[in-house]
């Protein structure tokens, strides 16, 4: 299901040539036109974080991006046919099932990391995204809603495939009651649903079963941020800080940091 069209997607991971990077290609549209993931192919950061190139766009490409970084992958193509990736059950579940059964193959090439060396800083005191040295890659993460049942979580944590699967991949895209009638008047969440997203109302969670863990909201902020950090087009080493921030914030920072040669090299490892 397509959360914001309201349609089905079937979505394709398909074997790609070392130093090939990641293309999603759009089989729906005439030529099968392909966009390369980079800081240029940034489109829009509404509601998810939109990727284009040669006049076509792909939506919601966060999840299924933190998936393939967890898992190491760094050339695929992702065959899509339509204009945004499936939402599955609101985590990035789906991609982690898929990448299992197909299997990945070490490549006959090196791979080449972003290695921080400087501290990188988007946004102000209170709504920001930065990146500072560290061996490994690590997200720190801090949220604050004034509701009941989030309040102010944070959570840091060091990512790889078996921490992304057990504490990460599984949380699921959240949203209120109170917003789901104005976004359906935008045109946008038309296939949201309770099997796609924790909703809650003024006071509580509405789905059956509850929460997966007590802080799902701020692991499905790093699930968001470790997909938007991916953007760069090239696997990070670097301890990844965020606060209040969301795909703005995110793209704000891959843009900064692909212009702050000097605060950074690249390195294969």
């Amino acid at each position: 299901m397509g959360v914001h069209s309201g349609q089905q997607v079937c979505a394709r991971f398909v074997a790609s040539p070392a130093d090939s990077g990641i293309r999603f290609v759009r089989t729906d549209l005439p030529g099968r036109p392909s966009i390369l993931i980079g800081p240029q192919a940034v489109h829009s950061t509404v509601q998810a974080t939109v990727l284009g190139s040669d006049g076509c766009t792909i939506t919601m490409t966060e999840h299924c991006l933190a998936a393939l970084a967890a898992f190491g992958i760094d050339n695929a193509v992702v065959e899509v046919d339509a204009g945004e990736l499936p939402i599955g059950d609101g985590s990035a579940n789906i991609y982690v099932e898929a990448l299992e059964r197909s299997g990945a193959k070490e490549q006959d090439a090196a791979r080449e990391f972003i290695v921080i060396t400087e501290k990188i800083v988007f946004g102000d005191d209170q709504t920001y995204a930065a990146i500072s040295p560290y061996d490994g890659l690590r997200i720190t993460c801090s949220i604050a809603f004034a509701h009941r049942v989030i309040g102010e979580q944070s959570l840091s944590i060091d990512v790889d495939e078996n921490s992304f699967k057990k504490q990460i991949g599984l949380a699921r895209t959240f949203g209120f009651l109170k917003d789901w009638q104005p976004a359906i008047e935008k045109g946008i969440g038309l296939g949201a649903s309770l099997d796609n997203t924790v909703v809650l109302d003024d006071t509580k969670v509405l789905n059956d079963g509850g929460l997966r863990f007590p802080d799902e909201f701020v692991r499905h902020k790093v699930l968001d941020s470790l997909g938007d950090l991916a953007v760069l087009g090239k696997p990070v080493r670097g301890h990844l800080e965020t606060r209040r921030s969301g795909h703005g914030v995110m793209q704000g920072l891959v843009k900064k940091i692909a212009s702050s040669r000097q605060s950074f090299r690249c390195q294969t490892l």
